[in-house]
């Protein structure tokens, strides 16, 4: 489709932003999942975004701001954000590292509010597969991480 003169905005085009668009259709989707993992979490208390975040202190046991902001892709100031509530609720602590700023970790009282999530988790997760199919998962998770990898700056 030929780009319409600037200083004509038509139906059409907004139409084909609204189906082209990777960054409205990667959050549009992303926020719908959301939604059911969140649902399905909510007698942990947790947020699917948060046991993220606990699954990656789990996992690296101890990470700077930066690292987990990195690893999460996310901005330091949405990283504060969103770890407030797990520190003010005990299931993370940071401590002043530094030169390297501040770091993070999981606390004991963390790591059992994340045994806790995780068969909630595994249900959120049965669900998604058996909506979307384990098969075009699998697939899609792989042009995921290639999407990331490929447009990471």
């Amino acid at each position: 489709m030929p780009n319409p003169p600037n200083d004509t905005l038509t139906v059409d085009a907004c139409r084909e932003v609204l189906r082209e668009c990777g960054s409205f259709n990667l959050r549009k989707a992303s926020r719908v999942v959301t939604q059911r993992y969140d649902d399905i979490l909510q007698p942990t208390g947790l947020r699917s975004t948060q046991v993220v975040v606990l699954v990656t202190l789990a996992v690296e046991q101890e990470l700077s701001m930066v690292g987990l902001a990195r690893q999460l892709v996310l901005s330091p100031s949405t990283l504060s954000r969103n770890i407030r509530p797990l520190e003010r609720d005990g299931l993370i602590e940071t401590r002043d590292a530094g030169k390297r700023g501040k770091s993070v970790r999981l606390t004991a009282r963390g790591r059992k509010a994340l045994l806790k999530a995780l068969p909630y988790w595994q249900k959120a997760q049965q669900r998604f597969t058996g909506l979307v199919g384990v098969t075009a998962w699998a697939e899609l998770s792989e042009h995921l991480a290639a999407t990331v990898a490929a447009t990471r700056g």
